[in-house]
């Protein structure tokens, strides 16, 4: 983009210089990384999500595994005995270097390809299956994406209206208008770690330091989502979900909240009101707010809004649960939290945060 070529040469001694500097880095202090250290691994959180969902990716193939012709897993206890492994195992996300450092470079080639040659990203992902829904197979991975996100929802937009891959890929590029400030904040990030240059020219590979040779890997360790309660939940890691509308302009948490509280609570009400009647079904009452929140949601509420402070977070959540109302759960969230910790309130993060605590009060 810009006129700039990514250079896959270039691209792929970066990944593997990059991931590299960085496992050592990581390892040479740890025997291995859990769940919550990868959300936080490198500087450029698109990196780090695109690790959770080639986690996420194994998960399935893996659990595709478990299904054979001759068991009955419609069976209630077959399903309650999958669901208590699938528990489990979300708990032990553990990985050393040897299996981890493939999953990085993978993620940094991913990531630099959605930066600088999206059509090519979304391309090679949306035809790795035999899927023609590749709307809904698009939406699935909206959690995982960080960057260009206008360009994401205008090709969901028109994959979902009926156009063929190719031509919804080229009609939204040609109207999209891409983000300078954002391709120069994603490369100060990479360029924090190591020098990043992949566009443009050949770039010699001395220039980065090679990693030392793997041993043969083995099968990547099975993944699950965390705290799933019943198979709706299960299933949700991995459903598309719904579009959310963002704002142009942005606010001090004091111009956003400033007069009634009541403001806030209409906004959503609206919100919730314009959704399909399958979005409104997804919104209903959630008994337990804890429990209904996901792995990747925790993880991107705990690093993102508490700065990584895992009891905060805990006695936020607690607290909320004990309000009356959307309307005290939020005014108690600014007063104690969003002033703590500087929130931008019209972040994705706090977005996806309310939104939870809202169905909470529905």
């Amino acid at each position: 983009m810009h006129g700039s070529k990514l250079n896959q040469e270039a691209t792929n001694t970066y990944s593997q210089s990059y991931s590299a500097k960085i496992a050592e880095e990581f390892f040479s202090q740890n025997d291995s990384i859990s769940g919550q250290q990868i959300i936080s691994i490198t500087p450029v959180k698109q990196v780090n999500f695109f690790i959770l969902k080639a986690l996420f990716d194994e998960w399935q193939d893996e659990i595709k595994k478990f299904r054979s012709p001759y068991f009955d897993y419609k069976n209630e206890d077959v399903n309650q005995a999958l669901k208590a492994f699938i528990n489990t195992l979300s708990k032990h996300i553990q990985i050393d270097k040897e299996h981890f450092q493939p999953l990085l470079e993978k993620s940094v080639k991913a990531t630099l390809e959605l930066l600088y040659d999206p059509a090519s990203y979304y391309t090679k992902e949306l035809s790795k299956t035999a899927s023609v829904d590749k709307s809904r197979e698009l939406k699935a991975s909206s959690k995982y994406i960080k960057l260009h996100k206008a360009l994401f929802e205008d090709l969901w937009s028109r994959l979902n209206q009926g156009n063929d891959l190719q031509s919804a890929i080229q009609s939204a590029l040609a109207s999209y208008t891409d983000s300078n400030q954002e391709i120069e904040h994603i490369t100060e990030l990479f360029n924090s770690t190591l020098p990043l240059n992949v566009t443009d020219k050949q770039v010699d590979p001395e220039q980065f330091p090679m990693p030392e040779p793997l041993d043969t890997l083995e099968e990547i360790e099975t993944v699950a989502p965390e705290e799933s309660t019943s198979q709706d939940e299960i299933n949700d890691e991995f459903e598309p979900v719904e579009k959310e509308e963002l704002e142009a302009e942005s606010h001090s948490i004091n111009q956003q909240y400033k007069g009634d509280i009541k403001t806030l609570n209409q906004r959503y009400e609206e919100k919730e009101k314009a959704k399909t009647v399958a979005a409104a079904l997804e919104t209903k009452s959630l008994s337990n707010l804890k429990n209904n929140i996901n792995i990747n949601q925790r993880y991107m509420f705990v690093n993102d809004l508490f700065e990584g402070h895992d009891k905060d977070y805990e006695i936020a959540m607690d607290q909320v649960e004990d309000c009356d109302s959307f309307d005290s759960s939020v005014e108690l969230l600014v007063q104690n939290y969003a002033k703590k910790y500087d929130w931008d309130m019209n972040s994705d993060e706090v977005k996806e945060l309310l939104k939870v605590i809202f169905k909470r009060f529905r």
